[in-house]
């Protein structure tokens, strides 16, 4: 039975953290966590990039192009997306920080409120 000798060659910090990016890329991409199909600088997504890129079914980005919470343009008979509208429904559902609500409310303008009015 031969004995297995592992040695480990120093490389480089710089060079240690751009291979850890890549293989995790690399994994990203296959599992499909990242649309491979868009271009970067892409300004236009068809309905399959665009649902790939909100991470929804087709299905579910029809129903809410439908219920007109993403705009969206019509090219022939398919929809068409612009990422930046795309980014901004993603955002919409954003949760305030505590620091937005305490502002929010320091902002709003004070309501009188009395349990009985007559």
């Amino acid at each position: 039975m031969a004995i297995e000798k592992t040695f480990y060659v120093p490389i480089p910090e710089d060079e240690f953290y751009q291979r850890v990016g890549e293989a995790v890329y690399s994994v990203f991409m296959r599992r499909g966590f990242f649309p491979s199909n868009i271009k970067e600088g892409a300004k236009w997504l068809t309905h399959l990039e665009a649902a790939k890129y909100i991470r929804k079914t087709p299905e579910a980005l029809y129903k809410l192009t439908s219920t007109r919470q993403i705009k969206y343009r019509k090219k022939g008979k398919t929809n068409i997306y612009k990422l930046e509208d795309l980014d901004t429904y993603l955002e919409s559902d954003a949760i305030e920080t505590a620091e937005e609500v305490i502002k929010g409310l320091a902002l709003a303008p004070r309501k009188k409120h009395s349990i009985t009015q007559k």
